[in-house]
């Protein structure tokens, strides 16, 4: 009887303590969960800021990287677009003014650096520098000639000049073929205007150059788009018929 007893008591002991353990994980996840408390404490920040600043003359809006740290606005821009200027949307805290506004329309290749002062009652003005990065990758021309065969080009034999390669931009008004000679005296060759209908970013047409237009004799052609440019290694040789 005593052994049963003292078994009765052993199994209501462990019992007792996972019941005990039990309630305690419970009670532990539920103080954790109360205790977890994210605080983010923004009166410290001024009104003389920048909160948003896009780029709305593109196809699609683009957003940009407000530093306040280094009080930098950097805009990526793709180079498909071909922009020459910026027309923002600018976003501030309230009471606080831009100057100048996002009325006015920024140049992408501005000779000076274009700065931003944001005014808020009671504070010091805030300068930001607007900084455009164009993202276009390396543009590659296949060449015409090579070390040991150079194109002969009639100035009245062909209807078109075809230049291949990647990375071009189809936009004929910003996509220029020049003509170059040894001394580096330099021709524009006009695109076609089906250039820019074709929408091929490895191929263009170029239309030949009037008969007279810059004197017979070898020229190396390069080609200027938006921010970079590209020039063939091995000449050609234009002729006269």
């Amino acid at each position: 009887m005593k052994q049963k007893l003292f078994t009765y008591i052993i199994l209501i002991t462990v019992i007792s303590l996972f019941g005990a353990c039990s309630d305690e994980v419970e009670n532990l996840i539920e103080r954790k969960g109360e205790n977890v408390l994210d605080t983010v404490i923004v009166s410290s920040l001024p009104n003389a800021r920048i909160l948003e600043y896009t780029v709305e003359n593109s196809p699609t809006t683009i957003y940009s990287a407000i530093d306040n740290s280094t009080r930098t606005i950097t805009v990526y821009l793709p180079h498909y677009y071909a922009l020459k200027v910026i027309d923002p949307a600018i976003t501030l805290p309230e009471g606080a003014s831009i100057s100048p506004d996002d009325e006015e329309l920024v140049p992408v290749f501005g000779e000076e650096p274009f700065i931003y002062t944001v005014s808020a009652p009671g504070e010091a003005d805030i300068q930001y520098t607007l900084n455009p990065v164009v993202q276009q990758p390396e543009i590659i021309l296949n060449e015409l000639s090579t070390s040991e065969d150079t194109t002969i080009i009639s100035f009245s034999s062909f209807q078109s000049l075809v230049i291949t390669g990647e990375h071009f931009i189809t936009n004929i008004s910003i996509t220029k073929l020049f003509a170059i000679d040894a001394n580096e005296n330099e021709w524009e060759i006009q695109p076609s205007t089906t250039a820019e209908q074709t929408g091929q970013s490895d191929l263009l047409h170029f239309l030949p150059p009037p008969q007279g237009k810059f004197p017979e004799g070898l020229y190396w052609l390069e080609m200027r788009a938006y921010t970079l440019k590209t020039r063939m290694k091995y000449p050609v040789y234009f002729k006269e018929s």
